[in-house]
């Protein structure tokens, strides 16, 4: 948390673009939000809890202010609706209405807010495995004409295990995983994963991943024929997330 500590003390401006709540509820003094909606620019003071709150607050008042005007509308066009064709007096009161009305969405009216998408996002049970998962013993790993990255390698992974690979850009962080899924393969030694293991990878570079050519559900289709047989499923198990 050092990086944290030294920033949340600079005595100087200080603009940058997070995705750890903490991290910015520990270094904030103003967050500034990028409206997608809108395509402005919305201000707030204080730190990210701070600011989920006055959105909050900012969003029900605007729907309020929202659910009222539309109410108005509603009732002036009923009334015009109504009196626009009786006697004199409410022609006159239907005509003023109208007036009242052209002015109205002449002003602006106050758009309806949009609250951020809410994904659910469920995991099937995968079961149990017995010990070991995943067995690497004695890897070693160059790539062509390259020094070697790793030499005797020895590790042991089952279900309980909860594991971050850390090292500096270029220690081959991203090989060892590539390694682990069967992407490539050891100079020496083995990579030994259980006969029913079944391995998912989320990458950082989605262009590693992703046919670029297709759109999402031509892409999920093609990923997987025999679990979406029809194209139609595969638009409602993407429909989840809002795709």
């Amino acid at each position: 948390f050092w990086l944290e500590d030294y920033l949340a003390g600079w005595s100087k401006i200080l603009f940058f673009v997070s995705h750890s709540q903490d991290f910015m509820n520990g270094v904030c003094t103003h967050i500034v939000r990028l409206n997608e909606h809108t395509k402005k620019l919305d201000y707030y003071t204080g730190n990210y809890d701070s600011y989920v709150r006055e959105r909050s607050i900012r969003d029900d008042e605007q729907q309020r202010k929202y659910d009222a005007e539309q109410r108005d509308i509603a009732e002036i066009k009923d009334f015009i609706a109504r009196f626009g064709h009786g006697t004199v007096k409410m022609v006159r009161q239907a005509q003023s209405r109208e007036k009242l009305l052209q002015k109205k969405l002449e002003e602006g009216l106050t758009e309806k807010p949009q609250r951020d998408a809410e994904w659910d996002f469920s995991f099937p049970d995968p079961g149990e495995l017995p010990t070991p998962v995943l067995m690497i013993q004695d890897v070693s790993f160059a790539y062509p004409n390259s020094e070697p990255l790793y030499h005797n390698l020895d590790l042991g992974i089952d279900l309980q295990s909860r594991i971050a690979l850390v090292g500096p850009n270029g220690a081959g962080k991203t090989t060892f995983v590539k390694l682990m899924t069967g992407e490539l393969q050891p100079t020496s030694g083995a990579v030994r994963p259980h006969s029913h293991l079944r391995m998912a990878k989320f990458t950082q570079h989605f262009e590693d991943v992703l046919d670029l050519d297709k759109n999402a559900l031509e892409w999920i289709h093609a990923l997987y024929p025999k679990v979406f047989t029809k194209l139609e499923m595969a638009r409602t198990w993407l429909g989840r997330y809002g795709a």
